[in-house]
């Protein structure tokens, strides 16, 4: 069965239940970040994914974290709430694995306010104080409105009844099946950080790096838009900074799998070549080997200016811009917010410099590799 074939049967609202078998931190002691290697055993699922796909993980809060939600609130956790028509449970279970109980909203704080009846939670939510409830809003969770703004006549009813339920996390897979048949595995930059007064925790990062214990709930996420190409002779770059590289180790694992012919060229940054070279041995060998025709790596801090991904395709212009006549796809995953865009513009420049284009044609054509899927973005 393939993943299209409705992935197994399995989707958000019927996982499957699979145990993490590998648990691995990648980066180095010197390195600011902690990003993890997890490998989730498939061993009796009838699932598959292809390269490019997500898995979807559906976490639990950190107790800590409820333990000081229903401080705020002054519940005990023992209420009994209903999470569905049908079933009741805890307060402090249904918060643990039900609801999403960190992050807030403006939409949230509207309904929340229905019970404070805050005066000034309304005067943060007035059109002309936008810029304050932004303000208001970066780097506070749920438990700090409950505290800032307390809500006496609040139920436990009413309490989940303002929450999302618990929303999955998708994240890029970093295997090929063919390489390691019954298992799945991601790359995952664990959040950690102070706000405010208090350490906070990404919640499912943190779940998959601290708390799983048993199996844990998930699903296969295809997507169509991100794909290899079908013909194996056809070239690929790969642009995968930090945990962007997650599809492009997925990428290669296939493509030697099937023994396709097609050449192969990965672009990978982060900020140190000694603490945060993700799968450094495996690219290493890939080079060596021949697999990969170019490896090029950009070191954010390893010098005094600042070196990323899309200076090293600016440095290789003339040789990208040769690659994409020969008929290459170029793939692009990671940050949306400033990479994916400083990318972009790269590209854009490349084409008009090398192709003897004005700004507008040099943008009209990237739109058109775009259109024509040579031109494939998984940014988040």
């Amino acid at each position: 069965m393939s993943v299209s074939d409705e992935h197994g049967g399995f989707t958000k609202d019927n996982p499957f239940f699979a145990p993490l078998s590998i648990n691995t931190n990648l980066s180095g002691e010197g390195s600011g970040k902690e990003t993890r290697h997890f490998e989730i055993s498939l061993e009796g699922i009838d699932a598959e994914y292809d390269p490019g796909d997500s898995l979807g993980v559906i976490p639990e809060n950190c107790e800590n974290v409820v333990a000081e939600l229903l401080n705020a609130s002054g519940f005990t956790g023992n209420e009994t709430v209903n999470v569905s028509e049908e079933k009741q449970k805890s307060l402090r279970e249904a918060l643990v694995s039900n609801y999403a109980c960190t992050g807030i909203t403006k939409i949230l704080l509207k309904k929340y306010n229905v019970f404070a009846q805050s005066a000034e939670l309304e005067r943060l939510l007035a059109i002309e104080n936008k810029e304050q409830l932004q303000e208001y809003l970066w780097g506070r969770e749920l438990v700090d409105l409950l505290e800032d703004f307390p809500a006496p006549e609040l139920s436990a009813n009413d309490l989940i009844g303002f929450l999302r339920a618990m929303p999955p996390r998708l994240y890029s897979i970093a295997s090929s099946l063919k390489a390691h048949p019954d298992e799945v595995h991601l790359t995952v930059a664990v959040v950690t950080y102070e706000s405010h007064g208090r350490s906070r925790k990404g919640v499912c990062s943190t779940y998959l790096a601290e708390r799983v214990d048993g199996l844990i709930p998930c699903y296969f996420h295809p997507n169509k838009n991100f794909k290899l190409p079908e013909d194996p002779d056809v070239p690929i770059i790969m642009v995968g900074p930090g945990t962007g590289i997650a599809p492009f180790r997925a990428f290669v694992e296939e493509r030697i799998a099937t023994g396709a012919k097609g050449r192969n060229w990965l672009f990978f940054g982060d900020r140190s070549a000694k603490d945060d070279f993700l799968y450094g041995d495996e690219w290493t060998k890939y080079k060596a080997d021949g697999i990969l025709a170019n490896l090029d790596l950009a070191w954010s801090r390893d010098q005094r200016d600042k070196v990323y991904v899309q200076h090293k395709m600016l440095g290789k212009s003339k040789q990208l811009w040769d690659w994409l006549q020969d008929g290459a796809l170029f793939y692009v995953c990671g940050d949306a917010n400033r990479m994916a865009k400083d990318v972009d513009q790269a590209l854009k420049d490349i084409t008009a410099k090398e192709g003897g284009m004005d700004e507008e044609s040099a943008a009209a054509y990237v739109k058109a590799m775009q259109k024509e899927k040579r031109y494939l973005r998984d940014v988040y």
